[in-house]
């Protein structure tokens, strides 16, 4: 069962990025006079989401788990990526072609998906919608609304997930997981 909390590890990696751009994206953060907005964020999309994903990745490519080593390896990089360019002030239109390349990743994760839990295959979908609302991000034409309300429905089903793993760990509420992670859709 210790697959569960590495899981859920990774899915708490998602949550807290998505949680720090849903707040960005609706301007509930405030950069404070003197310093960098971008410099706070990329701590915790490096150093929590990225980690955090990159040791859930580690630990199923050493149990031979090669679509969980994929999604969270995938997704943890891709953070990584992020908070570094949100640190050096990169140029924001690289999410664009970022985005494409993240679609088409997340296509036929989602499907596979969808072989084990309907609530995990809403997550890798509302990931996919992300990234194709990204793709606008290479003309300067992103919309942070949109991008937002996609986010926050993603970490919404991110910790349903995360509760039914939790669930599914302790054996005298491993009967409540199915109230969290929904059966499988295929």
């Amino acid at each position: 069962m210790s697959f569960v909390i590495y899981a859920a590890l990774g899915l708490l990696g998602l949550c807290t990025g998505l949680a720090i751009l849903i707040f960005c994206n609706f301007n509930i953060i405030k950069t404070k006079e003197g310093y960098l907005l971008g410099n706070g964020q990329a701590a915790w999309f490096i150093w929590v989401s990225g980690v955090a994903e990159l040791i859930a990745s580690g630990y199923f490519a050493m149990h031979l788990d090669f679509l969980d080593a994929a999604t969270f390896g995938g997704y943890g990089l891709f953070w990584m990526a992020l908070g570094t360019m949100v640190y050096w002030g990169g140029d924001g239109r690289v999410l664009g072609p970022m985005a494409i390349a993240y679609a088409i990743f997340s296509l036929p994760l989602m499907f596979a998906y969808a072989t084990v839990s309907s609530t995990l295959f809403i997550v890798i979908l509302m990931l996919f919608l992300i990234f194709l609302a990204l793709i606008p991000a290479a003309w300067e034409k992103a919309n942070a609304k949109v991008l937002g309300t996609l986010q926050l429905i993603c970490l919404i089903f991110a910790a349903l997930s995360i509760l039914g793993l939790v669930f599914a760990a302790i054996p005298a509420l491993s009967a409540y997981s199915s109230w969290f992670l929904w059966p499988k859709l295929i």
